[in-house]
C-alpha cells in the first residue's frame, strides 16, 4: 500500500493553495476556497508548539477583526461586506501556523516558479491571438484571465491600438522577475519580463525596470560594471526583438495616455480627496478606522464605494492608523533583516509594496504568504 509522509502531503497541499490562489484569486471556479479547507486541513496534521509573541500577535489580530466588525455596525455598514475583506486575517493566522511546519525557502521558490510558469500564459495569449491562432487554446486562456482583448475587438477610433491581455497575477509578476534577476536565472527573468510589458501594466513596468537597473549598477567594481553594461545591451536587445515579434505597435501604445488611463488617474486622487474630508472630520476614523464593511462615497463617481485602489490608504480607512503602523512595521522589519541576509527577498517585497499603489493586493493570500516565508527563523533581530 502506498503511503505518504505528512511533511510530503503537506507540501502537497500548500503547493495546491498556492496554485489556486494565482490562477482562482477570486474563486470563481472553487479552486481558492477548496485550498483553503485543506490548508486547514493541513494544519492539524503536523500541529507545532506557537511562540508566545506569535499567539499575542493572533490576539492583536483577532481584536482587530472584532473593532472592525464593530465598527461597521456602528456606522450603518454593510456585515456581509465587512466579514467578506475580515478575511484576510483569518487567512494571515492561518498561514503563520503552516509557515512553522514548511521549509519556507523551497516554498518561496515554488511561488515564484508558479508565477513564472503562469506568466508564459501572457505570451501564450499573444502567440495565439496575433502569430498562430488557435482558439482552443485561447479559450483556456480567457478562463482564467480577467481581461482578453483580441485584435478584432479593436477599435480604429479608439487611442488602444494593442490587445489587452490581463490576469490577476500580474501585478506578482515584478517580484517574481527580481527573484530571478539577482538570482542570475537571466532566461526566466527576460521571459518575465516579456510578460510584464505584454500585460500593458505600466505600475508592473514601471517596478520591474526599476529594480534591473538597480541590478546593473549594484556593482562598484569598474569591470563588473563594464560586463554588466554589455550584458544589459544584449538583454535589452533581445527583449525588444521578442516584444516587436508579438506586438509591432506596444511601444507606441505607452506614448498614448489613453481616456481609460486619466478615467483611473482621475478615480485615484478623487479617492484621496474623499479620505482627507473623512478624516478631517472625524479623527477616530484615522485613529480606529471605519469599519470594513462601511462604504465612502465618491465625489468623482458619485456615488458609494466599499473599496479603494491605493491599497495602503484602504488599510487605514478600514482599520485605522494604529493597525496600519503595526501591519507595515512588520513588513518593514522583514524587508530591512532580509537586506543582511538575502537582498533578492527584500527588494521583491519592495517591489509588491509599490505595486500595492496601484491595485490592492495588500491583503491577497500570496501578498500575505511571500512576506511569512520570507521572514525566516535564521534572521537576526534588528
Amino acid at each position: 500500500m502506498l503511503s505518504i509522509k505528512k511533511q510530503n502531503l503537506i507540501n502537497l497541499i500548500v503547493y495546491f493553495f498556492i496554485i489556486s490562489n494565482i490562477l482562482d484569486p477570486s474563486g470563481k471556479i472553487g479552486l481558492k476556497y477548496f485550498s483553503f479547507f485543506l490548508l486547514l486541513f493541513g494544519s492539524f496534521l503536523k500541529p507545532s508548539k506557537l511562540k508566545p509573541s506569535i499567539l499575542v500577535f493572533f490576539g492583536a489580530l483577532i481584536c482587530f477583526f472584532g473593532i472592525s466588525t464593530l465598527l461597521t455596525v456602528i456606522n450603518d455598514g454593510n456585515i456581509s461586506m465587512s466579514f467578506l475583506y475580515n478575511l484576510f486575517i483569518p487567512t494571515t493566522i492561518l498561514l503563520i501556523i503552516i509557515s512553522e511546519i514548511i521549509e519556507k525557502n523551497k516554498i518561496l521558490e515554488f511561488v515564484m516558479n508558479t508565477l513564472f510558469y503562469s506568466s508564459l500564459m501572457i505570451i501564450s495569449g499573444n502567440f495565439f491571438s496575433f502569430i498562430f491562432p488557435n482558439e482552443t487554446i485561447l479559450s483556456i486562456l480567457k478562463f482564467f484571465a480577467a481581461n482578453f482583448d483580441t485584435y478584432e475587438d479593436l477599435r480604429s477610433s479608439s487611442m488602444v491600438i494593442v490587445p489587452k491581455i490581463y490576469f490577476h497575477f500580474t501585478l506578482f509578476l515584478p517580484s517574481a522577475f527580481i527573484y530571478f534577476l539577482f538570482n542570475n536565472k537571466h532566461i526566466k527573468s527576460l521571459l518575465i519580463g516579456v510578460a510584464i510589458v505584454l500585460s500593458l501594466s505600466r505600475v508592473a513596468i514601471l517596478v520591474s525596470g526599476l529594480f534591473l537597473i538597480i541590478y546593473f549598477l549594484k556593482n562598484k567594481n569598474i569591470k563588473s560594471f563594464l560586463l554588466n553594461s554589455f550584458l544589459a545591451c544584449i538583454f535589452f536587445f533581445v527583449f525588444i526583438y521578442i516584444i516587436d515579434i508579438f506586438v509591432p505597435n506596444i511601444f507606441i501604445h505607452f506614448l498614448n495616455l489613453n481616456d481609460s488611463s486619466q478615467f483611473t488617474v482621475a478615480t485615484r486622487l478623487g479617492q484621496l480627496n474623499d479620505l482627507n474630508m473623512v478624516f478631517s472630520e472625524n479623527l477616530l476614523y484615522f485613529l480606529f478606522g471605519m469599519g470594513s464593511g462601511t462604504p465612502i462615497y465618491s465625489n468623482f463617481l458619485a456615488m458609494e464605494i466599499y473599496n479603494i485602489e491605493i491599497a495602503p490608504l484602504e488599510i487605514i480607512r478600514k482599520y485605522g492608523i494604529v493597525f496600519f503602523t503595526i501591519i507595515f512595521s512588520l513588513m518593514f522589519k522583514i524587508i530591512f533583516q532580509n537586506f543582511k541576509i538575502d537582498i533578492s527577498k527584500s527588494f521583491l517585497m519592495i517591489s509588491l509594496l509599490l505595486c500595492t499603489f496601484s491595485n490592492p493586493i495588500l491583503t491577497a493570500p500570496i501578498f500575505i504568504f511571500i512576506f511569512i516565508l520570507c521572514n525566516n527563523k535564521s534572521l537576526k533581530k534588528i
